[in-house]
């Protein structure tokens, strides 16, 4: 892709004059609201960004959000799809309807576009749901109108904020100087050497540079730049005068949670390679007689714009920053994202913040560049399930994290209060598959209840316990579960796949996939069906390989099956 110079990003301005009365009015059918793709799992007291697309025809004044209590919109903004051209958006809260705001444009967008809403996430809540409605003006009497027939909600489990670890991260204080790094100290970044960057970054922020080798010199080569566009995408440039070439991923990272990045360049083998959480996003053709390279210092938080000294600030954060004297392969960037390398690894260089950085490394004055951090290497408890099995109830988990001390089942009745009822040390593992996945088991009395909530604390020795997510299980008179995932068919599946599941009575249901980074990619039902079993097709086709997670959701059930995309 070739390079659209940096746009600055236009801050929503916060209004509090009222919004025009806003009536209920059908859209025409050509009109669309598109996927929204936030967290299924957020933290209390966190900024957040959720990313919209608008795909209708018909000109769109902005959107309406009905938010949960303890939430708030505090910025917005919206992108041409066709430009990256960043559009002006007011934000304000309503006046008629409580826990309601709005996001609205100055002139109406005509064509595809896509928004960036900026919330500050409420408290901890098993369940809170977020309803995103098109706003239009009616031409008969320039009144703004909600369009509730494209209206689209999400929602999400809102867990209590992580408790902060000893461990520290890369972030700028307002106004520091960037962090300069001597090339000469870091593995060769030329065109001709192989290299690999990789880091884990968290960022709300839009338009801004993570680390850069640029100047902003039109006539400048430079081997590598990261950027977080105006779309909350990272594009990874590297350029000659006059000509910039990159990479970049197909979904946002500015959503406010961590995510692995890796860059591979590879010029044996013809190519770079971008990662994203541990999947391949983009490549690259390269050849070793590119003359991408310059002397400058490898700048971090910002790019050092010399003409008028200005840095492209970068707000987030970044840890576990390492340079590699070779192209790693995807197996290898799995194998040690989550990995704590403390120990001398030879040809590798590493920043890993929590100690400060090496003056051998730097060039010029380090400063306060240091912030705490909650970044955890563990990995989650993924594939929580459980099967009533007479009186009892069958509670199955899996993980690949080998630092867990013991597993704790913690149950509730009104998915609130909590209490331990049992506890499952790592050797109690029940299976284990050839890529490490362990898969764990524990078996509950069934208590007199009609709805169950279990989730699994995750201990560590000398670090925070971690939460998953909560199993949300709706039993009927009988003490039958009022819904069932039977499975998919075939598992693994190589483009498509057919997931079966029962309901015990008519009910809402919303059945949607999810990738390994809690990202969702899919929503295949969101309708009310009758009782009975039910086959859903989801076709992968545009997928990367890997595990994905169908969840099914209605008013009492909240369950989770693993599938395999395998090509």
């Amino acid at each position: 892709m070739r390079r659209s110079l940096p746009l600055h990003y236009v801050r929503a301005v916060v209004l509090s004059a009222l919004v025009s009365a806003l009536a209920l009015l059908g859209p025409p059918a050509e009109a669309q609201l598109g996927s929204v793709t936030p967290a299924e799992r957020l933290h209390a007291g966190t900024r957040v960004n959720a990313f919209v697309t608008w795909e209708g025809a018909q000109d769109l004044e902005g959107l309406t959000l009905d938010l949960p209590s303890g939430w708030r919109l505090v910025e917005a903004s919206a992108v041409r799809l066709q430009t990256n051209e960043p559009v002006r958006l007011r934000t304000l809260p309503s006046s008629r309807v409580e826990h309601r705001f709005h996001a609205l444009t100055t002139e109406p967008l005509r064509g595809a576009h896509r928004f960036i809403l900026g919330l500050d996430v409420g408290s901890a809540v098993e369940y809170a749901s977020v309803t995103l409605i098109p706003v239009r003006r009616r031409q008969e009497d320039n009144r703004l109108v909600l369009m509730r027939g494209l209206q689209t909600s999400w929602s999400v489990s809102v867990a209590e904020a992580p408790q902060r670890g000893r461990g520290r991260a890369f972030q700028r204080a307002a106004g520091a100087d960037l962090l300069m790094l001597e090339r000469r100290a870091l593995p060769s970044l030329r065109a001709q050497e192989p290299f690999t960057i990789e880091a884990w970054l968290r960022t709300t922020g839009l338009d801004e540079v993570v680390l850069s080798t640029w100047d902003g010199v039109e006539a400048q080569t430079y081997p590598v730049e990261w950027l977080v566009d105006a779309q909350g995408r990272l594009v990874v440039y590297r350029g000659e005068p006059g000509h910039h070439v990159g990479m970049q991923t197909a979904r946002p990272v500015a959503d406010g949670r961590w995510h692995h990045v890796a860059l591979a360049h590879d010029p044996e083998r013809g190519w770079a390679r971008l990662f994203l959480d541990g999947n391949l996003v983009d490549s690259l053709r390269v050849t070793a007689s590119d003359l991408t390279n310059n002397a400058l210092p490898l700048s971090v938080g910002g790019r050092r714009v010399l003409r008028d000294g200005s840095r492209l600030a970068f707000s987030g954060q970044l840890d576990e920053l390492r340079f590699w004297n070779r192209a790693r392969s995807r197996d290898e960037v799995r194998y040690t994202m989550r990995r704590q390398l403390d120990e001398s690894v030879d040809g590798l260089v590493r920043l890993g913040f929590d100690e400060p950085v090496s003056p051998s490394l730097t060039r010029g004055t380090v400063g306060r560049i240091y912030a705490s951090s909650d970044l955890s290497f563990s990995y989650p408890v993924e594939a929580l399930s459980a099967d009533v099995q007479g009186t009892s109830v069958r509670v199955t988990w899996e993980t690949k994290d080998r630092e867990n001390e013991r597993f704790t089942v913690e149950r509730s009745t009104d998915g609130r209060t909590y209490e331990a009822v049992g506890t499952v040390r790592l050797s109690e593992r029940i299976a284990e598959a050839a890529d490490g996945t362990m898969r764990f088991a524990y078996t509950d009395a069934l208590p007199e209840s009609p709805l169950l909530y279990y989730r699994i604390r995750q201990r560590f020795g000398g670090a925070p316990d971690r939460l998953s997510g909560a199993l949300k299980l709706g039993l009927g008179a009988d003490g039958t579960p009022l819904a069932v995932i039977e499975g998919n068919s075939p598992n693994p599946f190589r483009s498509a796949t057919t997931i079966s599941f029962s309901l015990e009575r008519a009910a809402p249901v919303r059945l949607s996939v999810w990738d390994v980074s809690g990202s969702r990619v899919a929503v295949l039902v969101d309708q009310t069906l009758r009782a009975g079993r039910h086959d859903v097709r989801f076709d992968a086709q545009n997928l990367p390989s890997g595990v994905y997670f169908v969840r099914l959701h209605t008013a009492e059930m909240r369950l989770t099956h693993k599938v395999t995309l395998a090509r």
